[in-house]
């Protein structure tokens, strides 16, 4: 079920309750058997999936340490569970492979719930003990806790061992825990419910219909994709946040204002948070120490190999891996004119420059995103055409209204105006609110406030299931 679901919010209740009311020594126990029960909710082959791996990787870090070719074998098994869950159609009779399995209209779920943001944590796991940064845990039952915690098993954080495990025995819940978990749980749903999915039927029409839209009407839909995946990722990564902390638990940081970056490095330091983490701990630092005498030639190679892993984990299309050489490419270019720009900062006036920059940089990131969302490597050049061709609408109403508000009745315009002014006007004072809801006051204004425009502008009936689920 949904963390967006009218029953899941019913067993939250009762779950934070129990949890709250147990002895510490029995919580473990109890947020273990509910996150099996929850992956077993979607599919009994994930949970069994989960287990399998679970217990394999639990035995095999116990002997792994100054026996490389363990690990290695840890590595490939665990990367081979991505490749299989992420690129093979499990779900029917023939077992099929394909580049283009992963779909933004997501009508069902495939075995595998998580497995790559599970498969990521077994890796880090591994490579702790057998680096020896890290013991191996002597309880099975943690390491399952820590393996399938359901608020981070579908998609993330990632978190890495030592920073889940300690808190295990700790699991102290205050009123402060219980009141901020519920401010940050509030604040996703509002995002997921009140923006993402109110900007979906948009980006669908524009990145699913095969009609070649003019080119504002596609620069706006390319743009409310990308505004769009930021509010449904954050607003599960706020949701993941406020239940693990209602429960006693401190999930990672995913995100820190990335539209407001003024590089494309800026953006992935506040983008995804975790996730870049681990490819920096595990992918691009190593590389880069290896090649150290060679700065640029290692910081190049780092940047290179660390995005065409990022776009393989993501998805083994031509699309996926467009995305990530657009970024290679921004980086680069980055790395290459570092002087230049400090230069430049310095010589213009910083207010104009910062907000060129930022402007730049979210088209730089809107732009490589159409290969992220289009549907095959077809459809995203033809959305680039679209972009350069008879830019300003002939017909305002038929060829840009009607396809952005999804039809040319007053209710739909209606509609997509009021999903565009509460997004512009959250945009506009998202750091305030960020600080409302990890408030450790009870903030009343702030609760009525967005539990008023939840149900008022929340989606409701057929709301989109999150994006990052699928990954």
């Amino acid at each position: 079920m949904n963390f967006n679901s009218p029953l899941f919010f019913l067993l939250l209740f009762v779950l934070v309750t129990i949890n709250y009311l147990l002895s510490h020594h029995y919580r473990p126990v109890f947020l273990l058997l509910v996150s099996f029960g929850f992956i077993g909710y979607f599919n009994i082959e994930s949970l069994i999936a989960v287990l399998l791996f679970s217990v394999f990787n639990f035995y095999l870090a116990k002997k792994i340490t100054n026996n490389r070719i363990l690990y290695i074998v840890g590595l490939a098994i665990n990367s081979f569970a991505i490749i299989l869950f992420n690129y093979f159609n499990l779900s029917q009779q023939n077992i099929i492979f394909s580049f283009t399995y992963i779909s933004f209209n997501i009508e069902s779920f495939i075995i595998a719930l998580g497995l790559s943001f599970y498969s990521l944590q077994n890796i880090a796991y591994l490579t702790e003990i057998y680096f020896k940064r890290l013991q191996p845990e002597t309880h099975i039952s943690k390491y399952f806790l820590y393996c399938a915690f359901f608020p981070k098993i579908i998609s993330g954080p990632v978190m890495l061992p030592n920073e889940f495990i300690p808190q295990i025995n700790k699991n102290v819940i205050t009123q402060d825990n219980l009141i901020i978990g519920f401010n940050r749980f509030l604040l996703g749903l509002f995002k997921k419910m009140v923006i993402a999915d109110r900007l979906s039927p948009a980006v669908h029409s524009i990145f699913d219909f095969n009609d070649n839209y003019q080119g504002l009407t596609t620069l706006i839909g390319v743009y409310l994709f990308t505004v769009q995946l930021y509010f449904d990722f954050s607003g599960y990564t706020d949701m993941a946040l406020g239940i693990a902390k209602m429960l006693g638990y401190d999930l990672k940081e995913n995100f820190n204002l990335p539209l407001r970056s003024a590089s494309v490095s800026e953006f992935w330091r506040r983008w995804h948070i975790s996730l870049i983490n681990w490819f920096t701990n595990y992918i691009y630092y190593p590389l880069v120490y290896r090649l150290r005498t060679y700065k640029k030639t290692a910081a190049l190679t780092g940047i290179l190999i660390t995005f065409l892993v990022s776009g393989i984990w993501h998805g083994i299309g031509f699309t996926f891996l467009a995305w990530a050489i657009c970024h290679i490419l921004y980086l680069s270019f980055e790395l290459f004119t570092k002087r230049f720009r400090v230069t430049l900062s310095e010589q213009l006036n910083h207010t104009f420059y910062n907000i060129s920059s930022i402007f730049i940089v979210f088209n730089a990131v809107c732009f490589s995103n159409i290969f992220f969302r289009a549907e095959s490597f077809e459809k995203a050049i033809q959305l680039i055409k679209n972009l350069f061709s008879n830019f300003f609408p002939d017909n305002w109403l038929r060829n840009f209204i009607a396809p952005l508000a999804t039809g040319g009745h007053q209710i739909d315009e209606f509609n997509f105006f009021i999903s565009i002014l509460i997004m512009g006007i959250f945009l506009l004072f998202e750091k305030k609110i960020n600080r409302f809801a990890i408030n450790k006051k009870l903030n009343l204004l702030f609760i009525t406030a967005f539990i008023i425009l939840i149900f008022i502008f929340g989606i409701f009936n057929n709301g989109e299931r999150f994006i990052y689920m699928q990954f």
